[in-house]
Order: C-alpha cells, then structure tokens, then sequence
C-alpha cells in the first residue's frame, strides 16, 4: 500500500503542470487609452496604461506597468498568475515616478479575463481608471499590441 502511494505521488508530481504554464499565454504587449477628459481649464486630459508580459528564464511571467498622462507617471514591475483565460497583474516594486506608495508587494494591481469572444476584459484592483470617476468591471480596456 505505501509503495503505491509513494507512486501515485511521483506520477503526479512528474506529470503536473507547473503553476505559471498556464499564464505563459499572457505574454505579450497590452495597451490602455482611457477616453480624454475636458479640464477645467479648457484642454484634454489624457491617461495611458502599457503593459508589457514576458517570461523570463525562470519561468514566471512577469513585466512592467506603464502608466502616464496629466500629472500621472507610474512604473512598475508586475508579474502576472494565472490561467489562459484570466490572469491576476501584481504589483512587485516601483521602478520609478510617483502614486504607487500606497501599494504592497503582492497587491493585485487588475485581473485580466478572456471572453469566448476573444475581447480581453478588465476586473480592477489597486488600481482604476485615472480620470473616470465611474467605471465598470468586466469592460474592455487593455488590448493586445
């Protein structure tokens, strides 16, 4: 019995998926334009989220989070867990401009959903949209560069 337990364990250690497999399918360039705001003042303001996944030689998924527009610039490292139909961004360390001191590594920043239909929908975390005071989850938001 203890020998064929111990065999049961290998196989499924030998024939398991590793965790980050799965996400590898995220891997590529994602762009944000959050639609143009009217200022005060009179002119647009506008708000770019980049996202950039790729898998480095140890196997996770991971990348950096672009985000720029009127008073707003962001960089961030992010790795990304998951599945290929969703994928959780999380923030791991500033890289350099301002906003992300409220956030901890291990935050979930956005989760990132494929629908049957191929649009890649967005579920907010940390972070929402800059200059919407409304927004839904679920919308189309990131697209795939």
């Amino acid at each position: 019995m203890t020998t064929l337990l111990l065999l049961l364990t290998w196989f499924s250690v030998l024939t398991a998926t590793p965790p980050a497999a799965g996400v590898q399918a995220w891997a590529g360039n994602y762009r944000y334009e959050e639609e143009p705001v009217k200022a005060v003042a009179g002119y647009s303001m506008a708000m770019t989220w980049q996202l950039r996944l790729q898998p480095p030689a140890s196997g996770r998924l991971g990348g950096q989070l672009n985000v720029e527009g009127q008073q707003t610039f962001m960089k961030l490292k992010v790795r990304a867990s998951g599945t290929p139909t969703d994928a959780q961004v999380i923030f791991v360390q500033g890289l350099d401009g301002a906003g992300y001191q409220q956030l901890k590594p291990g935050d979930v920043l956005f989760r990132l959903h494929k629908a049957p239909n191929g649009t890649v929908q967005t579920y907010w975390g940390k972070l929402t949209p800059r200059l919407l005071e409304t927004y839904r989850d679920g919308q189309v938001a990131f697209v795939r560069k």
